[in-house]
């Protein structure tokens, strides 16, 4: 029974075979390696998402600029480029909660490779598109948009099978990996356009991504007992440490709770800290190159570094502070639920304070801004602690679903931030313009952050699945975990996340 146990996995109901390991050895654990994949997945598609914001500075004409320096360039008004910027999250929020769904049936390792994969091949079109028609480009970033949107969820669906709990906060920096997506694009594509030409823009982007999906293809499985190559030690571990809070995503007992969803007021509190930290990042992304531009007459070299020095300082930060969050839950100082709270005030609050002091500091030197930016994204890095994990926190089970429904919903800071900002450009000039986006920032990342406090929970909900319940992972239960089963020769130890 012991040589079955090793062999074979318990599934929906059935005993099924193991893929036979190659080796017990790997240079990292299979969880480091889905952290690891993880986060280059979240930096490609960040870049393709947003290569353009910075792209459409050296793409489009200017009327100062001699007749030679427009060669190439596209002519399209202020509200064909809002419709072009926004045409990514037309589709992005359909496919977000049908792709917690599949992930939820199926797996996310293809649902998310695939989609990527799609995405990536789509970017080395773009450029055709846009000197086309505005239109066509619209399409295409639509189409992005629509296989994008499964991202997030399926990689939260993936978490919920690999990740225990006191190591959620540092696995969840991993989605911070848009963050140096987005700070490495705008110098990238800065010296792209002053060495080449803008297109270059488009075509490393999608290069880069499929170079991506063939690592993934090959590093990347659904869950522990899937994997050929995950070590006896580790495989323990995780079936020790996840327990049965999460069951395998073909079972067929497995029934969305939709009405208890809905009921459930720590749902509603973490669904709107996300949209509230949506907003503020879609909009910093979106905006930061137009806004250097317009109000401190930046250079293309000078902004493309500058616009992407508060997205660095976003994911050294959510290291630092993730570790400590992980560590306080591993020593139990303090309970998850407060742990989640601290996260999403020091998220929302801290970054809403910066901001209206750069409100009112809007026209002073490029230095100040850039330091205030820089200190309002970094906190916003908190939320690897906070709201993302948060999601997982309440049901590993549907952590898929749960996400899909919250990221369907940034429909409306992605629709809605840029045509509000071109409003504001056309209504108030694009300088002063700037005082009512940073004040109308901070009041929304103040109202979310205030909803979560009060409703907020770090807990299991009963509605995960009655006769599941996550097991307890102490320091002590990593211990036995590690030594488990002593006369088993292929057990060994491993680094944590």
């Amino acid at each position: 029974m012991d040589d079955i146990a090793i062999s074979h996995a318990f599934i929906d109901g059935s005993i099924v075979q193991r893929k036979k390991s190659t080796t017990n050895k790997t240079l990292l654990p299979a969880r480091v390696q889905l952290g690891v994949m993880a986060f280059f997945m979240f930096l490609v598609t960040q870049m393709i998402r947003s290569n353009l914001y910075i792209a459409r500075v050296g793409m489009m004409q200017n009327e100062n600029a001699t007749n030679e320096s427009q060669i190439n360039k596209i002519t399209w008004d202020e509200q064909e480029t809002g419709m072009v910027l926004s045409a990514f999250y037309w589709s992005y929020w359909i496919t977000e909660l049908p792709g917690g769904l599949l992930a939820q049936r199926f797996g996310g390792c293809r649902v998310l490779g695939f989609s990527v994969l799609l995405a990536g091949l789509v970017n080395l079109a773009f450029p055709l598109a846009c000197k086309a028609h505005y239109g066509l480009a619209a399409i295409l970033r639509a189409v992005q948009g629509l296989a994008l949107g499964v991202t997030w969820p399926a990689t939260h669906a993936l978490s919920a099978h690999w990740i225990p709990s006191i190591e959620r906060s540092k696995f969840m920096t991993t989605y911070h990996g848009s963050a140096v997506g987005t700070a490495l694009t705008y110098p990238l594509s800065g010296l792209l356009m002053a060495a080449l030409d803008w297109e270059y823009v488009f075509y490393v982007t999608g290069g880069l991504t499929i170079f991506w999906y063939a690592f993934w293809w090959y590093l990347v499985y659904d869950t522990p007992a899937q994997h050929p190559r995950i070590s006896n030690a580790e495989r323990k571990y995780l079936e020790r440490a996840i327990g049965d809070s999460v069951a395998s995503h073909k079972s067929s007992l497995l029934k969305t709770p939709w009405i208890s969803i809905l009921k459930s007021g720590p749902f509603w509190a973490v669904l709107l800290a996300s949209q509230g930290l949506m907003w503020g990042t879609i909009t910093l992304s979106m905006q930061l190159p137009a806004y250097f531009k317009s109000v401190h007459m930046l250079d293309i070299k000078t902004n493309g570094f500058v616009s992407g020095i508060p997205e660095l300082c976003k994911f050294g930060f959510s290291i630092i502070f993730s570790t400590l969050m992980d560590y306080i839950l591993r020593k139990e100082y303090l309970t998850i639920t407060s742990v989640r709270k601290i996260s999403v005030a020091t998220s929302e609050f801290l970054p809403a304070v910066l901001l209206l002091v750069l409100a009112f500091l809007s026209k002073e030197s490029a230095i100040v801004a850039v330091v205030l930016l820089a200190a309002a994204s970094a906190v916003g890095g908190a939320s690897s602690s906070g709201s993302l994990p948060n999601i997982v926190d309440l049901s590993p089970n549907f952590a898929g679903t749960l996400l899909g429904i919250i990221k369907t919903l940034t429909l409306i800071p992605g629709v809605l931030s840029p045509n509000a900002v071109s409003l504001l450009v056309n209504s108030f000039g694009p300088v002063n313009c700037w005082f009512y986006i940073f004040i109308s920032m901070a009041v929304i990342y103040l109202t979310c952050g205030t909803i979560f406090v009060l409703l907020g929970s770090g807990e299991v909900q009963a509605w995960n699945q009655p006769q599941f319940k996550e097991l307890s992972t102490t320091v002590e239960n990593e211990a036995s975990v590690t030594n488990c089963e002593p006369n088993d020769n292929n057990s060994e130890t491993f680094p944590k996340i």
